[in-house]
């Protein structure tokens, strides 16, 4: 049906009807590419039971049946509709359509998010992501949590080198801050300043975070024809605040939070870097005083990530926008080498950098990122055994200038130990008896302490895992993406579309079948960390081993046996008494 033949006067009947509220109303949605397609197949085809009570029927989405309601029910009760007067309500009535399309909007957003939350549970089960180990992927990543090494470089904007601990050069950053949010401010410069601002307090080890979670969730997640992915606050935050105690379901998040973690995200999307390795090769000039000047030609300045649409969210009574509510993202062609899932450069990052605190455990997150990359290094050198110098590690964690040497060394160690307590490490420990008759003196830390070595060993499964990687064994495939459309180009959204209330997560099915055995716990068979130690002795097996056997992660179990778990967890319980029964 030629939609443009329709006549304006005419009175509709139910099929014309459907296909001129699709028709009138796509303008108001058009970011929105999900909920249009299932309205275009509401409007355009008609069931047998439609045709016969002229009716909407449980078919119909309930998003198509809701805008068919407000025109015939609410907007314009016992009239007979016309396109103009379609058109008039849409022209008259915009807020009210776009207000009662945004509960069926958000449940969109939540379903074409699924994948990401699957990829989520499935990291929280094995307790780790995938992550680049290469120098050029972690000086990326490093340098977005330091805002001090900004500077003005002469260029317009701040900038920073890429700089590794043997003093090379890597590569140039830049900040680059484009808005994603609408704005008011009519002082040009003002409002760029305050962009740059905004953009510089955002870098810290929570944008690391971040950093690595939508590299990791574009490695292994589908994405639309253009390559982008679907990113939510809420990702971040399920794997912050994770407990398998408590079903994601139940998990609820402060809009402050939310927010903040889109906050750090646009950070990410206004730094642009030039390497000096690759196709994006850093030429330079003038090489002979290059040491002293440090005269640069840096080309093809890319951004790290590339956004494609953004939802706002904007306050009901203010209609200003308060923050970015999901976005569509990607790595640029910058980035993207580094994470084509099948290099064996890949390692694994424990889950644990992301629950520890950004602000009072920041040097919990810089040493664990660092020892993944570590441990993956050394598995492909087998050097896993070779100690790190102590002031190697301290230039890692970057401890605060404040804090004085005695300081330092408790913090250092108390770091080691809670690492150790967590699994993210196996042990660590001195590698000579150190002597306290030298703590405190002057200079200590950096003539004595400083030298010193410590042994850092990972945990079996980190090392296994390496050596799965090391093959170059690829990452599983992608989980089909309930939608794949192609979206319009990158549009803010009008202050009217978006509304957002506080959901819960949509957990999804997060069970694994295959190891859930739903048997009543007889009471011949009795569960406690001392029987579960002792069959695992009398057996002569390995915690991984019976780990593996029983379905659970080896630090979950080892946690139980050590009787270290904070929550009893009833799945957890039933795969243990299924195993001593099988094993008995």
């Amino acid at each position: 049906m030629d939609y443009k033949k329709i006549s304006d006067t005419i009175l509709l009947d139910y099929k014309t009807l459907k296909i001129s509220l699709y028709e009138e109303c796509k303008p108001l949605f058009k970011n929105y590419p999900t909920l249009l397609d299932l309205w275009e197949r509401d409007a355009y085809t008609t069931s047998n039971l439609e045709a016969e009570r002229q009716a909407p029927d449980h078919l119909l989405s309930d998003s198509f049946t809701a805008l068919y309601k407000l025109f015939t029910e609410s907007l314009f009760h016992n009239y007979k509709l016309t396109k103009r007067l379609i058109k008039f309500a849409v022209e008259n009535y915009r807020d009210t359509i776009i207000e009662s399309q945004m509960e069926h909007i958000e449940s969109l957003i939540i379903s074409s998010d699924e994948g990401n939350h699957l990829k989520i549970l499935e990291a929280t089960d094995r307790e780790f992501i995938y992550t680049n180990t290469g120098t050029e992927y972690h000086l990326m990543r490093d340098i977005v949590t330091k805002k001090t090494d900004f500077s003005e470089k002469g260029t317009g904007y701040l900038g920073a080198d890429l700089i590794d601990n043997q003093g090379l050069l890597h590569g140039f950053a830049e900040l680059r801050p484009v808005p994603l949010i609408p704005s008011e401010e009519t002082n040009e410069q003002a409002y760029w300043l305050d962009l740059v601002e905004n953009t510089l307090s955002s870098l810290d080890e929570l944008t690391a975070d971040i950093f690595d979670l939508i590299s990791y969730l574009w490695m292994s997640s589908e994405k639309d024809d253009e390559g982008f992915i679907e990113f939510h606050s809420d990702d971040a935050l399920m794997l912050r605040y994770f407990d398998k105690s408590i079903a994601p379901k139940e998990i609820k998040f402060k809009e402050r939070e939310r927010f903040n973690i889109m906050r750090r995200v646009a950070a990410l999307t206004s730094v642009w870097v030039a390497l000096t390795e690759g196709s994006e090769r850093v030429k330079l000039i003038n090489t002979k005083d290059f040491e002293k000047d440090k005269l640069y030609n840096f080309q093809d300045f890319k951004r790290m990530f590339e956004v494609g649409s953004v939802r706002i969210a904007f306050d009901k009574k203010t209609n200003q926008p308060k923050g970015i509510y999901s976005l569509q993202i990607k790595p640029s062609s910058l980035l993207q080498p580094y994470l084509d899932g099948t290099r064996s450069s890949l390692g694994v990052l424990d889950l644990k950098v992301f629950q520890y605190n950004h602000f009072k455990q920041r040097e919990h997150k810089r040493l664990t990122r660092y020892l993944s990359r570590q441990f993956k290094i050394r598995s492909i050198r087998n050097t896993l055994q070779q100690p790190f110098k102590i002031s190697t590690l301290l230039k890692e964690m970057n401890f605060a200038s404040r804090l004085n040497g005695i300081q330092i060394r408790d913090r250092f160690e108390e770091v080691l130990d809670d690492l150790m307590r967590d699994d993210v490490i196996e042990r660590w420990y001195y590698n000579e008896d150190i002597d306290e008759s030298r703590v405190g003196t002057r200079g200590w830390v950096k003539n004595y302490w400083g030298n010193i070595t410590v042994t850092i060993m990972p945990p079996s499964e980190v090392i296994d895992e390496n050596k799965r990687l090391r093959i170059g064994k690829s990452l599983p495939r992608p989980i089909p993406s309930m939608t794949n459309h192609k979206m319009d180009e990158p549009i803010v959204q009008d202050a009217d579309f978006i509304d957002i209330k506080e959901v819960p997560v949509s957990a999804g099915n997060s069970k694994q079948e295959t190891f859930v055995f739903d048997i009543p716990v007889e009471t011949t068979i009795e569960l406690s960390p001392e029987i579960m130690k002792q069959r695992i002795d009398y057996l002569g097996y390995s915690v991984r081993k019976a780990a593996d056997e029983i379905g659970i992660s080896h630090s979950t179990l080892s946690r139980y046996i050590n009787k270290q778990t904070k929550r009893q967890n009833k799945d957890n319980d039933h795969k243990m008494t299924h195993w001593l029964m099988m094993k008995s």
